[in-house]
């Protein structure tokens, strides 16, 4: 349909509506097509009920009653057309497909069922035939809504942002206080990067419908997004009352708690969705996780198998599938699984990393350091892939290299997101800016190529530009954070990151303003920030740390050697900074000899950091027959960090100390 011809029909729509004619539901049917059989009183009263579940949101409950009114009576067209109706509402496409074409071949005029006919085929991506019907001329008035609403979403679904938004406009004009319709809005405006105008979408759509179990559902993946993992279980809950049995509910519940890390309450909610859905490849999923995490791989790979390769291109699956074959030293299947997921998202640091170590692990030390270039070449690389391309160089042979790339890893300056480069020239990336102002995948990387030259101030002003025009995108406001930080204007930063943070308060946005806060010495404002994040996402590892490290500065020494000891259990022993913080837990608590063992598996970890050091060292410094070996430690850290005071405090403090201790030994 030509944008000239959508016009025209809605104008013509328009003119209908203001004459009152607008008055029936745009969902279902508003009255019989053709009645039951008046003695049938079995299909009659199956009917009933099933209408009743659907009012109530109890879309399964409504599907068995109509299986039950169509056995007492299969000529009964409106039985088949309601049918259709819950299918739908499940999601399936091919059955209400099956009901809507045997409703047809009753004698159902095609007209009274195209919005339905339709949706049918925009569930199976059957888009040729969906618009056949979408766009047919004859579709009655009453269901126009609806058929504007699945033409938004088709044309969402194959990448027409323009045909969305305008079926979505048109939609709204017919029947504004459709619940479902503002969701799909929602949807729309997410997928386009606008998560503000998204929120206020499904808002909308709450507020009209509150018992929506679509609205509440998609309010609670937003919430999840914008906030955190608990931000979103209130909302699954209340929509679980409705309907107890909605399985995409009870999906997105049981993965919320199992990223909570409740994985008792997970499996609890899996072991139902899969009664309701015995093929349910997300559930199968969920359980594939949580057995590769506690290290039975081989049980990951049997339930992996049970999802029938529906989820073989999602890349959370790609992720698992290769954490099997790595667990179970396949490196080379390994290798071809992570190569799939670095392919689909060449930013992904974690599946850059797994990928190298299964390419390391396989003895393939050039790919290796081929995998990481992008990483080690920026200034905010992983200390992790410092580390393994510097082993890999080291399997190369060239240790002056490996040897600079160990030092750097051993500062664990990580750095943020924004700091990969590109491999375009920047007068390209330039052109193709200046070309579309207004795009935001045009502009960031031209913006992060200037960041990447160190001008500050142009890129900048850059981001300001694009924050501008894109003011639901917490995105563009990061981006201004980061820019302002490099410029040291903190406060600009902040003010960005605020914005930020009321469209989606990620992990991104609370490390940034955790460290600008710090650095502004705002030390309550910056644990008032992280215990509101950790609030909405408590087992998230960075917020612990960071929880953690706040605990041993104030000599908190329990609360820290707590967190710690449980990110240690849920890590293991390779993170250097763990081990390094309880070792300073430990001495704080006088638990020395736990202090020491602590700081000697950091060491291992990581001999040339000088956190490491330092922390080891007064770990030693107090056990009084190790001040020699304490000293030998701190000297290193300070050898390392010599702009470090707290390091030469710490040296000139170990040096007194073991003068006492020799003068002891002399009396």
């Amino acid at each position: 349909m030509t944008s000239q011809s959508w016009n025209v029909r809605r104008r013509k729509l328009r003119l209908w509506a203001s004459a009152g004619l607008l008055t029936v539901s745009a969902i279902g049917l508003s009255s019989a097509i053709h009645a039951a059989n008046e003695t049938n009183e079995e299909a009659r009263g199956a009917f009933d009920k099933a209408r009743a579940y659907q009012a109530n949101g109890d879309i399964r409950s409504a599907r068995i009653e109509l299986l039950n009114a169509i056995k007492a009576d299969p000529q009964w067209i409106d039985a088949r057309i309601l049918q259709a109706e819950v299918l739908l509402r499940l999601s399936d496409g091919i059955g209400a497909q099956a009901e809507i074409e045997r409703a047809l071949d009753l004698g159902l005029e095609p007209s009274k069922i195209r919005h339905l006919y339709g949706h049918a085929f925009q569930l199976q991506g059957n888009w040729s035939r969906a618009k056949e019907q979408l766009f047919a001329g004859d579709i009655p008035i009453q269901h126009q809504a609806y058929a504007a609403r699945i033409t938004g979403r088709m044309a969402s679904q194959t990448g027409d942002a323009a045909l969305a938004s305008r079926a979505f406009d048109h939609a709204i004009t017919l029947d504004p206080k459709d619940g479902d319709l503002w969701v799909d809005i929602a949807r729309f405006r997410a997928e386009s990067g606008n998560q503000a105008g998204a929120i206020a979408a499904v808002e909308e759509a709450v507020a009209l419908q509150p018992n929506n179990i679509r609205a509440l559902q998609y309010r609670g993946e937003l919430l999840r997004f914008q906030f955190g993992l608990g931000a979103a279980l209130p909302w699954f809950e209340r929509g679980l009352q409705i309907d107890p049995n909605n399985v995409p509910l009870l999906t997105e519940y049981a993965a919320t708690l199992g990223d909570m890390g409740r994985m008792t309450d997970m499996l609890t909610v899996v072991r139902k969705i899969i009664s309701l859905d015995g093929k349910n490849a997300r559930a199968f999923f969920m359980q594939s996780v949580l057995a590769a995490r506690a290290g039975k791989y081989d049980l990951a790979r049997r339930l992996m198998q049970k999802t029938e390769g529906q989820l073989d291109d999602v890349p959370a699956a790609m992720l698992v599938q290769g954490i099997i074959e790595h667990g179970q030293a396949n490196y080379n299947v390994a290798v071809d699984k992570f190569t799939r997921l670095v392919s689909l998202q060449p930013n992904n640091r974690q599946a850059q990393n797994l990928l190298a170590q299964s390419l390391y692990m396989a003895g393939d030390a050039d790919d290796v350091v081929e995998t990481l270039r992008s990483q080690v070449n920026s200034s905010g690389a992983d200390p992790y892939a410092l580390w393994l391309s510097g082993r890999a160089l080291e399997a190369q042979g060239k240790r002056r290299v490996a040897t600079g790339l160990f030092n750097r890893a051993a500062r664990h300056q990580s750095g943020s997101k924004t700091a990969f480069k590109s491999g375009v020239s920047i007068e390209i990336l330039r052109a193709e800016a200046d070309r579309k102002p207004d795009n935001a995948r045009a502009v960031i990387p031209y913006i992060r190529a200037l960041y990447n030259r160190g001008e500050f101030g142009q890129a900048f002003e850059k981001a300001k530009q694009l924050q501008a025009r894109n003011a639901g995108a917490s995105d563009a406001h990061i981006l201004v954070a980061d820019t302002a930080k490099a410029l040291r204007n903190h406060d600009a930063a902040l003010a960005a990151l605020e914005k930020a943070r009321q469209i989606r308060f990620s992990e991104p946005v609370m490390l940034r303003m955790v460290d600008i806060l710090r650095a502004k010495g705002e030390m309550q404002r910056s644990g008032e920030i992280l215990a509101e994040y950790l609030s909405y996402n408590p087992s998230n590892i960075a917020g612990l740390r960071w929880m953690a490290y706040g605990h041993l500065e104030t000599e908190n020494w329990a609360v820290a050697q707590y967190i710690l000891e449980n990110l240690r259990a849920r890590i293991g022993d390779n993170d250097a900074l763990i081990m390094a913080g309880l070792a300073q837990a430990y001495t704080g608590l006088g638990e020395t000899q736990k202090a020491i063992d602590s700081g000697r598996i950091a060491y291992r970890v990581q001999p040339s950091s000088p956190v490491v050091c330092h922390l080891y060292g007064l770990a030693l410094l107090a056990d009084s027959s190790r001040s020699e070996d304490a000293i030998d430690l701190i000297e290193k850290a300070v050898a390392i960090a010599p702009e470090n005071a707290n390091y030469r405090r710490s040296l000139s403090k170990a040096i007194i100390l073991a003068e006492q201790n020799r003068s002891s030994e002399k009396s």
